[in-house]
């Protein structure tokens, strides 16, 4: 936003005329005017009086705080990544508040940090009940600020994360609201023209850079559908063909080369089954492949991508500790955790 948007903006929020802004400050309605049309500036010895006018500060006229590169939400996320890494939640929640305060009003850095924390809660780590619901809050605040930027592209993607959330929450009327406020789907990808060019230049690297990018974000959505898909065919008592689209997405996500993503579906359709028997199965390869790493450089799908080597395999513990933490405290589990199956899978993980 630039800085007679700004002062314009601010304006009218305060309910100011140009009129009255001029006779608070000593200036002419002219001089206000051409502020506002960007015609001119004001004079940097009365910033400070503007912004305490307008209930601001002069960084936000100056746009200090308003733009990053994407290196240097990049080099923010990574260091907040690191901070959880090492399992300090509350150094990593002010290191957030931190960079949010320096930026206010950067809808890429509201919405990478607000899913970055989003990924600590649900992903990577366990953390008290007090202490998720602090987070939950904070990510919901990042995201509504996200979501009232005027960058669109970040501001839809605020939207479309809240609407999940409430869905999750089972608030639908605000999930609703949001999802009225998100774009019809778009068929058009400029992905696609880029690709197109690339390959009409035959810079066949770049194109196929592209290519792997795109497949790979149509294939999780095709993951996504298959497993809604087979859900909802369990709710039709349709039990084979559920159990027929399950082995649709394992087949899908061979291409990723770990064992993880094909056997998830499988289980949406025994929990949603209530098979307490086949869920306990399923989960226990779950948990075996989580103790593996994923050899991402052996899919074809990420032959051209940038790879790096992770080092030792760590993270399998604490995924499988996420997994069967997660299934302790929703109720749709409770049915599993009564069996004495899956509370020796549990102590076979240490769990």
């Amino acid at each position: 936003m630039q800085m007679k948007d700004v002062i314009r903006e601010k304006r009218r929020a305060c309910g100011f005329t140009q009129e009255q802004v001029a006779d608070m400050l000593g200036v002419s309605a002219p001089a206000v005017n051409k502020w506002e049309s960007g015609t001119t500036c004001p004079d940097l010895t009365i910033l400070p009086a503007l912004a305490r006018l307008l209930g601001t500060d002069p960084n936000t006229f100056l746009c200090f705080h308003e733009n990053l590169s994407k290196e240097e939400i990049g080099a923010y996320v990574n260091e907040v990544a690191e901070t959880a890494s090492q399992g300090d939640i509350e150094k990593t929640i002010a290191l957030v508040n931190k960079r949010i305060k320096e930026y206010p009003v950067c809808a890429e850095l509201l919405y990478c940090m607000a899913t970055m924390l989003r990924g600590i809660t649900e992903i990577m780590f366990s953390y008290s009940d007090e202490k998720v619901k602090e987070i939950q809050d904070l990510v919901i605040s990042l995201y509504e600020r996200a979501a009232r930027c005027e960058d669109q592209n970040f501001r839809d993607l605020s939207r479309y994360a809240l609407a999940s959330l409430y869905i999750q929450e089972q608030e639908y009327e605000k999930a609703q609201a949001l999802i009225q406020l998100l774009p019809q789907y778009q068929s058009m990808d400029k992905r696609q023209l880029q690709i197109s060019m690339y390959m009409q230049e035959r810079k066949n690297k770049e194109a196929a850079i592209l290519l792997e990018q795109k497949l790979n974000s149509l294939l999780q959505e095709v993951f996504i559908l298959l497993d809604q898909l087979a859900v909802t065919a369990v709710r039709e008592n349709a039990h084979d063909r559920a159990w027929e689209l399950a082995e649709y997405s394992r087949k899908v996500m061979e291409i990723f080369k770990w064992n993880y993503s094909g056997l998830t579906a499988a289980f949406s359709v025994a929990m949603e089954e209530k098979d307490g028997k086949r869920c306990v199965e399923i989960l226990e390869e779950m948990a075996e492949a989580l103790q593996k790493p994923w050899p991402m450089t052996d899919s074809i799908l990420f032959a051209h991508q940038e790879h790096k080597d992770p080092g030792p395999y760590t993270m399998g513990k604490q995924l499988t500790k996420t997994l069967f933490n997660s299934m302790e405290k929703e109720e749709d589990y409770e049915f599993l955790r009564e069996r004495e199956d899956y509370r020796k899978l549990r102590e076979k993980y240490n769990v």
